[in-house]
């Protein structure tokens, strides 16, 4: 069988994915490439005796080295073992398309030309010559319409029959005019034995100045030296000469030769009529609709993941319940006064596993509206709508999706929110977006907000929710404009192309391939790393473990509740089924289980079911778990339900003792002479600190620590502190707006830039800010004697007026050109 090489080039938003979805079906394997976070996707298909492997290159628009995408896409054909490249085009806008196509010609490679959205380009009026085109850059040249799957057979047949005759679709219709013969001098001069790339591009990128070619042939040229020096003397020839450098002439001639093979080879039809996009963007990018459109396509966007993918959660939490109790179910069961440190593991380890799943029906929903965006053609009009505030704060339009999926205003999540940066070509925006996304308001901060909003502003929730979920943007802004004239002062900044392309129909099999892959890379990258910080966390929390005296009161506090509950039930006729510790253990992990199983179901017949099968385990348990008329066997329900009120309310304090004595504890104790300025005990900073590892974990948190004697759970809050004020509230919530995320996210931040620098930056000035802001606000607030709401207001304002000020300063731009 003979393998091939393909590989799969194209400018964004020219249905190339599409069509390496068509060829390679699910045969697909996605990584990074070596040193970078850019997606490879590659895969296979054996098709007459071949096997066809398909990488599917980043979409870029040239190979002018202004991004990783375009270095890599490049190299990669330069440097891999290519046996032909299949170059996708938008052909209902082949002008923009074709330049990218000019460059891939320059390489000498055999290539076909997959002519996509055909269908769109005929609607638009456009018709083809592409027997003429095919001959004028002699590519095999194929029409295809990939959503629909047309083309897709006589791609296969055209990879097989381009490979057996390799040398007869390598095109020279690329000729430079009054430059070529300075480019054939240069030529003359190279070494073909010792260079791997053909002479005719090695020189072509030469007279371009290009910084990794000039590195290429110094490396692996003996006569470098001699030939750079001769190249420079042309190049000061031909610029004196003709008036134009060399690099402006050959992107001149490769736009006039894109010109030429489309006035040779197409006619449009309806000239002078508006396009269905073109229609369509009349509303879209009205300057008096773009934005009211543009926000009620984000409220949609979070009405339908965050509101109902929440609901959809009472369906997947039982299963996940399930989930935790099956694998629970393997470890030593419960004691009566006391759990195993094994089974402690599994239920801790099960508990932060199972809040992260919780969130997929959410992320599903979620990855599934974006893709429509994305595929139907919206996402670079958003861009196009936000560029112009955006910009200057050193952001740009392209931060508008990884800023909206982190919370920009209420809901996101940090996690997809930086791996969405990864796709941004301007590398100062790039980072400046990366960096303040941990200032967006995720989905995991809004139970912490709720909690304290409703233990201390309970008449203004609405009021305060609004402001603090938009003093977030406002410092989101300012920390970004002061990053890009500071520490990302020397990151270049790269032309910002806006892209429009046309808008199209998805296709369902597309969209759930985009959603499955990111929901993959969700549950690969993010549930392992939180599963190893769950392991730190509760190793940090069990360990020292409670005093010598501490535990021997404990023990006694068992003992004589062991003996209550015996006293009360030793006349009863029911005595001996309970009467030796093991069986009151055995009843207790069966009272346990059993409601556990119970509370979730909501069938009746299943119901049925459950009861049936406990009963058959042990008639008496069972009878004392649902006693109905008999008296004795309530009375043993009653004596017992104290018992297990007791045994919480002993566990609890257990707990309580081991978290305040713990690794953990210490941690929060030793912050407490720094953040007392801001009103917080060690309590608190706990919180906090356990929140790195989830933010779900702070409300958690803060119910263990602050729970009350009150059965309401919704009284487990510090409001039962006396330590705590509206004001002190406040500055709480501010330092918990503006710190950092989980460490998911960090560990994410540093995937994506590659650096632990960064990471450790990411994690530290939130951290900062939060500190300096609440204890700004806790402060003068205490000082001015201000309430909660007067404080927050306030703070709004000021953060406002900096954020209008540094929107006056001019940015700083160091443009990379080549």
């Amino acid at each position: 069988m003979n393998n091939i090489q393909v590989a799969l080039v194209g400018q964004p938003n020219c249905g190339k994915s599409t069509i390496f979805n068509m060829l390679t079906n699910i045969k697909q394997h996605i990584a990074n490439y070596p040193g970078v976070t850019i997606d490879k996707k590659s895969g296979s298909f054996n098709y007459n005796e071949s096997k066809i492997e398909v990488i599917d290159l980043p979409g870029t628009y040239s190979f002018s080295s202004y991004s990783v995408e375009e270095k890599i896409t490049r190299d990669y054909i330069l440097n891999k073992d290519t046996d032909i490249i299949i170059n996708t085009v938008d052909a209902s806008n082949l002008r923009r398309n074709l330049y990218l196509t000019m460059q891939l010609l320059d390489m000498h490679k055999p290539m076909i030309i997959a002519f996509n959205m055909i269908d769109v380009a005929k609607q638009n009026g456009l018709e083809f010559d592409l027997k003429k085109l095919q001959k004028l850059t002699n590519a095999k040249i194929i029409e295809t319409v990939a959503s629909k799957k047309q083309g897709l057979d006589e791609i296969k047949e055209s990879i097989v029959e381009v490979k057996k005759s390799q040398l007869s679709h390598i095109s020279n219709a690329l000729h430079y005019k009054e430059l070529q013969k300075y480019i054939d001098l240069i030529k003359e001069l190279i070494d073909n034995k010792s260079l791997t790339l053909s002479k005719h591009y090695i020189s072509v990128k030469l007279f371009e100045n290009d910084a990794q070619i000039i590195e290429y042939l110094k490396q692996n040229s003996n006569n470098a030296k001699q030939i750079l020096d001769y190249l420079e003397k042309l190049k000061e020839e031909f610029k004196e000469k003709f008036n134009i450098s060399c690099e402006q002439y050959i992107v001149k001639t490769r736009y006039e030769k894109a010109d030429e093979f489309l006035k040779a080879c197409s006619i449009n039809t309806k000239k002078n009529e508006r396009t269905f996009s073109d229609k369509i963007d009349s509303i879209v990018l009205n300057k008096y609709l773009a934005l009211p459109i543009l926000a009620s396509i984000i409220f949609t966007l979070y009405q339908l993941s965050i509101v109902y993918g929440y609901e959809l959660t009472t369906i997947t939490w039982p299963i996940l319940s399930w989930l935790k109790t099956t694998v629970v179910s393997f470890f030593p069961q419960e004691n009566i006064d006391s759990i195993p440190y094994i089974t402690q593991f599994a239920i801790w380890m099960m508990n932060s596993i199972n809040a992260l799943l919780n969130y997929l029906p959410i992320f599903f929903i979620l990855f599934f509206l974006l893709a429509i965006l994305e595929d139907v053609g919206y996402m670079p009009r958003m861009a196009f709508i936000l560029d112009r505030l955006f910009v200057k704060f050193g952001l740009h339009g392209e931060s508008t999706l990884p800023l909206v999926l982190s919370g920009i205003f209420a809901g996101g999540c940090a996690v997809p929110g930086v791996m969405a940066t990864k796709g941004m070509n301007d590398k100062k925006a790039q980072m400046a977006t990366m960096l303040t996304i941990p200032l967006m308001n995720c989905l995991a901060k809004i139970p912490f907000f709720t909690l304290i909003l409703a233990a201390f502003f309970q008449a203004d929730m609405a009021l305060m929710m609004f402001l603090i979920s938009t003093v977030t943007i406002f410092v989101a802004l300012s920390v970004s404009k002061v990053l890009t004239l500071t520490v990302l002062k020397a990151h270049e900044t790269t032309p910002f192309i806006m892209e429009l392309p046309s808008y199209h129909i998805p296709t369902l099999r597309g969209i759930f391939i985009k959603v499955f892959d990111r929901i993959w890379l969700y549950l690969k990258k993010i549930v392992t790393i939180v599963a190893a910080v769950a392991v730190v966390l509760f190793v940090l929390i069990q360990f020292p473990g409670i005093s010598k005296e501490k535990k021997e009161e404990l023990d006694n506090k068992s003992k004589n509740m062991q003996s209550i509950f015996y006293k009360k039930i030793q006349t009863n006729k029911y005595y001996s089924h309970l009467d030796e510790k093991d069986e009151l253990k055995a009843f207790i992990n069966f009272y346990n289980t059993y409601r556990s199983k119970r509370m979730n179901t909501t069938s009746k017949e299943k119901a049925k079911e459950i009861d049936s099968k406990y009963k058959d385990i042990n008639p008496y348990f069972f009878l004392f778990t649902k006693p109905k008329r008999d008296k004795e066997a309530r009375k043993i329900n009653r004596a017992f339900k104290k018992l297990l009120k007791t045994r919480k309310a002993l566990f609890r304090e257990t707990k309580d003792e081991k978290v305040e004595n713990s690794a953990l504890g210490s941690m929060g104790k030793f912050f407490v002479p720094l953040t007392q300025y801001a009103g917080f005990d060690w309590k608190i900073n706990v919180a906090f600190l356990s929140s790195f590892a989830a933010r779900e974990s702070s409300v958690a948190t803060l119910g263990a620590l602050y729970e009350s004697n009150k059965e309401d759970p919704r009284s487990n809050s510090i409001a039962s502190s006396s330590s705590y004020t509206p004001l002190g509230a406040v500055a709480i919530i501010i330092f918990m707006a503006l710190t950092p995320p989980c460490i998911a996210t960090m560990i994410m931040i540093k995937v994506q830039t590659n650096s632990y620098r960064w990471m450790f930056f990411a994690l530290s000035y939130p951290m900062v800010l939060g500190l300096i802001s609440a204890v700004f606000i806790f402060q003068v607030g205490s000082f001015l004697n201000l309430s909660g709401v007067e404080a927050m207001v306030y703070f709004y304002i000021f953060v406002l007026s900096i954020t209008m000020l540094l929107s006056l300063i001019p940015n700083y731009k160091k443009e990379n050109y080549v």
